[in-house]
């Protein structure tokens, strides 16, 4: 058995804590499509993927959504940006990474972000060296409206590098991570606190639901007998 071991993150509310910052960006797309503001706990029991998804719960004209997806992500994009300049990451997330790579595992990143920005953040918190590649989009985003590709892009790269289900995890705060998870035979941890509610993250059915990222070391020690 191939004694690899990858873990794979997804970026926005699981590394990056931005999901307030994110809230505060897609209210200005609502308001481009004469809905009313929401809550930010509203927004975790509605958001969803693919974004047209979360769009439809929240009340939006699905026409113009469909016809304007450019100038919407366009807005979310210009606030987003300007809010997201100082966020931080999430809790522990260094320590976390420290303890990954200390044991040579390969630590990449699976976003539906745009990966000049996502890499920007990279660098700019200083966590770049810590990822052996990182796999996001490559459009000005438009795609996450309508569409999903992460399982095909995670499939792929653990086919080529040779890296078995057993040993590898995947980390998220969305309800993507777990069905990746599902469909592959991989380990999942569900972080709370992110982009949705945690009843509905529970009810994903996470191998693992924890509130910080450090807490994910115990369970790997005993999962890979360190």
């Amino acid at each position: 058995m191939n004694s690899k071991k990858l873990a794979v993150f997804d970026w926005n509310g699981t590394l990056l804590a931005d999901t307030a910052i994110g809230w505060r960006a897609t209210l200005h797309c609502l308001d481009f499509y004469g809905v009313p503001p929401i809550s930010l706990k509203k927004q975790r029991e509605i958001f969803d993927f693919p974004i047209v998804h979360f769009y439809e719960r929240a009340g939006c004209d699905m026409d113009k959504v469909a016809s304007t997806k450019e100038e919407s992500n366009a807005i979310f994009q210009k606030h987003y940006d300007t809010l997201s300049l100082k966020a931080r990451t999430r809790r522990g997330t260094r320590k976390l990474l420290d303890w990954l790579v200390k044991r040579d595992t390969t630590c990449i990143i699976l976003s539906n972000y745009i990966e000049n920005k996502l890499t920007s953040h990279l660098e700019r918190l200083g966590l770049r060296n810590y990822f052996a590649y990182i796999s996001a989009n490559t459009c000005n985003g438009t795609s996450v409206f309508d569409q999903m590709n992460k399982y095909e892009r995670l499939s792929d790269f653990m086919g080529k590098g040779g890296y078995n289900p057993a040993n590898t995890v995947i980390f998220g705060d969305s309800t993507e991570e777990p069905d990746i998870a599902q469909r592959l035979g991989i380990t999942s941890f569900g972080i709370t606190g992110g982009c949705i509610s945690d009843e509905r993250l529970r009810a994903t059915n996470p191998d693992h639901v924890i509130t910080a990222l450090p807490q994910a070391i115990d369970i790997l020690k005993y999962k890979w007998k360190i």
